[in-house]
């Protein structure tokens, strides 16, 4: 065996390598630490920007649930309040017809009849309208046919005339007034606001006096109730005397509207031409059951208008065999399809009960 010989210059480069050696594997061992700290690093911070994202996700999608639990319940309540309204409508629309129809029924069966007598007394206007206990006169033609009234009235039983009304001043409106106010109690008595120039008015004004019965003027529109009729009085416009026209008080004739549930019917006096228009032109004119055609019957085209305009059923004309209506007057009622009812031909009885109308002569 070949004996190897140990110096120390040996042992100095044994050391030295072993020195090198244990660096290399320090230097190793901290080259993986670092790499592997920078890994764990690197997925430590990865995770929690992953665990961030998840959360923020999380939070995102809670909120979106949150405000769709919170916004489903409007939904529904804005569908809710958009649907119940035309629910509402729909059913209010269906059922609307027949509960108004009903109430309709109801309050019309409850309502006294309204009746109409226009009396037979010639060339001249003499009218009665009774609703329950009620009893309302409107004109009372001329001299003798005051007597006329008073007999009907008996027959109606009637104790007292709660409104006597007179349309104007002309002998054949106002002539038999007197007699019915000395004849029986009148609680008011209505009458245009201008005095009259006839022997016949002068007459009634002085029983009046007698009496000491103070009438109303009317110079406004006046609203009455007679019974469950509902009374509505039209003034003209004006009652300044004009100084070419010699039948005047013709034109200021009040005009007299009777309301029972769904009847009207229309009493205009003496109007002529010029008060006709200017009724017209108010606008105060409607539809009507019965119109009480003016002046007897005479022709005039405003006339026709009015007539087109209110479209009665019935036209009542108070003439005679001796005065007749003009046939025109006639014949235009007949065109427009209205049934002419001529006082010529007897007493006129018109009952109305808020719905229907009957007729008898």
């Amino acid at each position: 065996m070949r004996e190897t010989k140990i110096t120390s210059k040996n042992i100095t480069i044994v050391k030295l390598a072993a020195l090198m050696t244990a660096c290399v594997i320090a230097l190793s061992a901290l080259t993986g630490c670092s790499s592997s700290g920078e890994n764990a690093g690197q997925t430590a911070q990865e995770t929690q920007e992953a665990d961030s994202q998840k959360e923020e996700t999380s939070t995102s999608q809670e909120k979106a649930d949150a405000s769709s639990d919170q916004a489903a319940p409007a939904e529904q309540t804005a569908s809710s309040d958009q649907v119940t309204p035309a629910d509402q409508t729909a059913s209010s629309d269906q059922a609307a017809p027949s509960d108004k129809a009903d109430a309709s029924s109801e309050e019309t069966s409850s309502l006294n009849p309204l009746t109409l007598k226009v009396l037979k007394v010639g060339k001249a206007d003499a009218m009665v309208l009774t609703c329950g206990d009620a009893v309302m006169v409107i004109d009372c033609g001329e001299k003798e046919d005051g007597e006329e009234v008073l007999d009907y009235l008996a027959q109606k039983g009637a104790k007292k005339v709660d409104i006597l009304l007179i349309t104007h001043f002309d002998k054949d409106h106002v002539g038999g007034t007197d007699t019915v106010v000395e004849g029986i109690p009148v609680d008011r008595i209505l009458m245009p606001d201008y005095e009259g120039t006839g022997k016949q008015y002068k007459e009634f004004v002085d029983v009046l006096d007698d009496l000491g019965m103070e009438p109303e003027r009317v110079a406004e529109v006046l609203n009455l109730q007679l019974g469950d009729a509902k009374v509505k009085v039209e003034p003209p416009a004006s009652y300044e005397i004009p100084d070419t026209d010699d039948e005047y008080d013709n034109n200021f004739s009040l005009i007299t509207t009777v309301d029972l549930g769904k009847n009207r019917l229309v009493f205009t006096g003496d109007i002529e031409e010029e008060r006709i228009r200017q009724w017209l032109d108010g606008g105060t004119v409607q539809k009507c059951d019965v119109l009480k055609i003016p002046h007897h019957g005479f022709y005039n085209e405003p006339l026709e208008e009015m007539v087109g305009i209110m479209q009665p059923s019935y036209a009542v004309i108070c003439d005679s065999e001796k005065n007749p209506a003009e046939k025109k007057t006639v014949s235009m009622l007949e065109e427009k399809g209205v049934q002419c009812l001529q006082t010529k031909d007897g007493d006129i009885t018109i009952v109305c009960d808020g719905e229907n109308i009957e007729v008898s002569r």
